[in-house]
């Protein structure tokens, strides 16, 4: 495979998986430098584009699906050095920047969170029995602290 052609996939994959995203994520993710993955977006054209609440543009694949801004994101537990808290040039869409040290340690090492509506509220862990424990980050409110509570059920049992 040529380098146009494997960065075009990187790319692809990329915008796959965390699309609607800014070059800067793509770069920051990936390690290469903007300049080095250019040719790459030209290839997949026609991307679709956005504009962020900050002016900047996000790119995504044609057909990626984008559900509506009022759509609630169900609860999530991620495990340690999860990519959707890695992805972004700017974590703040998913992590508080209030959080972030303590959610990612001055050595890298990331925490087990979970989210609420898509953005991280609190904490996680796992005892030898699959036994899940959460500690939310501030007061959740109550449908929020069942819907943990549920999810946190559904770990377990798969932990088991």
């Amino acid at each position: 495979m040529d380098v146009l052609a494997a960065r075009t996939e990187l790319v692809r994959r990329y915008l796959a998986a965390f699309g609607p995203a800014t070059r800067a994520d793509i770069a920051d993710w990936s390690g290469l430098r903007v300049a080095d993955f250019a040719p790459a977006l030209e290839e997949l054209e026609p991307l679709r584009r956005f504009e962020d609440e900050n002016g900047r543009e996000l790119l995504d694949l044609p057909r990626a699906p984008l559900p509506s801004a009022d759509t609630p994101a169900p609860v999530r537990f991620l495990p340690k050095w999860d990519n959707t808290l890695l992805a972004h040039a700017d974590r703040r869409r998913v992590l508080p920047e209030e959080l972030r040290k303590t959610v990612i340690a001055k050595n890298g090492d990331v925490t087990q969170t979970f989210l609420v509506d898509g953005v991280v509220a609190g904490s996680w862990s796992s005892d030898k029995k699959g036994k899940v424990t959460t500690v939310p980050f501030a007061p959740l409110p109550r449908a929020a602290r069942r819907e943990v509570e549920d999810e946190a059920a559904r770990l377990e049992s798969w932990l088991r």
